[in-house]
């Protein structure tokens, strides 16, 4: 029975040291991912009317010249130029920005550059290892290394990677990477005391590229893998990588309706409303939803085509009548059409339903009927 015992520790053994070096075997040195980025990342000169000169950093996206930064580093320019070492390119045109995020795509004519290897913000952990390569106060490429710290939203919703590589001027917009040596966001200036640094997380920059992600470099994943992806990102509300994700697996399955639904879903969250609209039809050809009718509904009230959203909201009723969300919605709707009866009735049947929008409600009927008492006289 010893024998037994020592001969199964033996073998877990051998299978958890292959397991560690599976885990370790595509992982590279620090010396490795700067080779393997170093003509990846450029700097960036932005000039304003002026005459004034504003550096930061750019990472290669593709081999037909575009580039990636921060948009704070190009916002007041009128004429911008990339270097990279001995290389000077001229003429480089802004593709378009994305202010909020702080995210801007400048196009060159070079073809020179290698594009950086893609990889995934979606994955990420706190306490995982990255490395920042930048050009801080001009010192061109310079690598260092950190941890996540975690994941923050900025005051306008933005989703930011905070880590402990440091971020000094110049170095916006440089490469964030994971120990692989793919590209897993952007850095972004931020709070330089406490070791408070931040990155744009890498789905953002590939959605406003309208890059394919390649997360799956390796053949051997399969196209459906995608889904879960894009399942977790929805639970974790991350509806920009979620979309990206259902995007990616609609390409290998366009017949999954479910796909579309979740997709539509998370479009509807990034407030793209027409995109959703246009995937929620896409379910509901193929047979009655509720859910579908539903948020497609909550589209058309949002782009305020009230009445296409009342006759969205009838028609999930008819599937579903206890439901005392869709009667406060169709609520909202009617009274903004004016129909002041159809209002009062919908928001009473949703206080009967759940009787905690009593409080709410209440007031909103009496002025509904107040209003139809107008149309009368």
């Amino acid at each position: 029975m010893l024998r037994l015992q020592i001969y199964v520790l033996t073998l877990y053994f051998i299978f958890a040291c292959i397991s560690v070096s599976a885990q370790t075997a595509d992982e590279l040195s620090a010396e490795q991912i700067y080779e393997k980025v170093d003509n990846s990342v450029v700097v960036v000169l932005a000039y304003d009317n002026n005459g004034n000169l504003f550096q930061g950093s750019g990472v290669v996206l593709n081999s037909s010249g575009l580039i990636a930064t921060n948009h704070h580093v190009c916002k007041d320019a009128v004429k911008i130029e990339i270097k990279h070492y001995t290389k000077e390119i001229i003429n480089v045109q802004v593709l378009k920005f994305d202010e909020a995020r702080d995210i801007i795509l400048l196009k060159t004519a070079d073809l020179t550059l290698t594009p950086v290897t893609q990889g995934s913000s979606l994955s990420l952990k706190t306490g995982q290892r990255v490395y920042a390569v930048g050009s801080p106060e001009g010192y061109e490429n310079s690598i260092s290394e950190g941890i996540i710290s975690g994941f923050r939203t900025d005051e306008n919703g933005v989703r930011l990677i905070q880590m402990t590589c440091p971020i000094t001027d110049g170095s916006s917009g440089g490469a964030v990477l994971n120990s692989k040596g793919e590209l897993i966001g952007l850095s972004v200036s931020g709070q330089h005391e406490g070791n408070l640094y931040f990155a744009i997380p890498v789905s953002e920059v590939f959605a406003l590229a309208d890059i394919e992600l390649n997360t799956a470099t390796d053949d051997t994943k399969d196209a459906a893998e995608y889904f879960q992806i894009g399942t977790i990102a929805k639970e974790n509300k991350n509806y920009r990588d979620a979309e990206v994700y259902f995007s990616k697996y609609i390409e290998k399955f366009s017949n999954d309706v479910n796909a579309y639904y979740n997709r539509g879903y998370a479009r509807f969250k990034l407030k793209e409303y027409k995109k959703a609209i246009s995937d929620f039809s896409t379910v509901l050809e193929q047979g009655a939803s509720s859910e579908s009718y539903f948020y497609r509904g909550n589209c058309y009230y949002s782009l305020k085509d009230f009445k296409s959203a009342i006759t969205d909201y009838t028609k999930a009723i008819e599937q579903e009548p206890d439901n005392y969300d869709i009667y406060y919605n169709r609520g909202y709707a009617n009274f903004r059409v004016r129909n002041y009866s159809e209002a009062a009735s919908d928001w009473q049947k949703t206080i009967d339903l759940n009787p905690e929008y009593e409080n709410e409600l209440t007031a909103k009927i009496k002025l509904a009927k107040e209003e139809l008492a107008k149309q009368v006289k």
